[in-house]
């Protein structure tokens, strides 16, 4: 049987690791960026997360303003925001600090600030939309701080903004379409699994359910090449196995595993393709921007899973071996089940 055609494009620096946020001056200043606009939120400011990163800024000489309006399920208006005082300031590069809105804002900033018309012009129904190249011109520099372990969106393609007029979360994204070609994410990523020390419990169980999500339906996508299999296994195994620990004591060790887990499913996600989980809970996040994406996720899982059983047992069987389930002597169908219940 073939394995099928597949492209591998990943343009991202990636330093991951305790501490790597701090470097982010002199990897800037390497660029020659002079002036950056952080987009982050008044929480993350508030916490302490962002002193490091300002510090290491200003002992390069590195200007910086701050933008911290970004709320959970981000909006068209947040990205205006944003895009105004970008250009207002003067800054020539983004450094998005915080979880999956955060850097969706950046994101969507960047993409306006070098691309005529408005933010919904670059919504994205289907693949085929995407080969279009909607975004013709590349985006500013991006930089990416993930203060979660759940979204991946430090190292994807992608964004997901809501429309305050329609109450509905718009896709946007590309992937390069040729070598060099512009695309939606960050040049530089860094991936510090200290920044979430802190993060609340709730928090924790949300974003980390969120990251096995990423895993599980790239695992079980139509649209999945062989190069994703063995990382979607790895990270479903790593979620089970550390999102009790970092969710009931906090402990950094669990909490790293945790970072590393949603930061490879979110190289994954540029690869493969997502289902039923994620359009239900982006649809219900549109219109109840008060309910955390995470547990909107974890809400329809179990649906979904028993629902696409019947059409790729074996990959579902697969996912409870991956989770830790003993599925010796048992047939796929069973298997699948009991990835269901774990």
């Amino acid at each position: 049987m073939s394995l099928g055609d597949y492209t591998l494009t990943f343009p991202i620096w990636v330093e991951f690791g305790n501490g790597s946020s701090e470097n982010i001056g002199s990897i800037v200043e390497s660029q020659s960026w002079e002036k950056a606009l952080i987009v982050t939120d008044q929480g993350i400011l508030d916490a302490g997360l962002v002193d490091g990163i300002e510090t290491s800024l200003a002992a390069e000489g590195i200007e910086y303003a701050t933008y911290d309006g970004v709320e959970p399920n981000p909006t068209v208006g947040m990205v205006n925001e944003a895009t105004e005082l970008l250009e207002k300031e003067g800054c020539d590069f983004i450094v998005s600090v915080g979880g999956g809105s955060s850097i969706d804002v950046g994101k969507g900033a960047s993409l306006m600030a070098t691309n005529p018309g408005e933010i919904a012009d670059y919504e994205v129904t289907s693949a085929e939309e995407v080969l279009e190249e909607p975004i013709e011109n590349h985006p500013l520099p991006l930089v990416t701080v993930p203060t979660t372990a759940g979204t991946g969106s430090e190292v994807d393609y992608w964004a997901v903004i809501t429309d305050e007029e329609r109450e509905f979360k718009m896709a946007l994204g590309q992937s390069p379409q040729y070598p060099g070609g512009p695309y939606l994410g960050a040049e530089i990523s860094l991936v510090d699994p200290a920044l979430t020390e802190t993060l609340p419990p709730r928090q924790t169980a949300a974003t980390g359910f969120d990251a096995f999500s990423h895993a599980l339906e790239n695992h079980v996508s139509s649209a999945r090449p062989p190069l994703v299999e063995p990382l979607t296994k790895h990270v479903m195994g790593l979620v089970s196995e550390h999102l009790p620990a970092a969710y009931e004591d906090g402990e950094m060790a669990a909490r790293e595993q945790m970072m590393f887990g949603s930061h490879v499913a979110g190289i994954c996600e540029n690869f493969a393709g997502f289902g039923a989980i994620h359009s239900l809970a982006e649809t219900t996040g549109g219109m109840y921007p008060e309910i955390p994406h995470g547990e909107a996720i974890a809400a329809y899982t179990p649906a979904v899973m028993r629902y696409n059983i019947e059409a790729v047992p074996g990959r579902y069987a697969e996912v409870a071996e991956a989770m830790g389930v003993d599925v010796s002597g048992v047939s796929d169908e069973e298997a699948a089940r009991e990835a269901v219940d774990a």
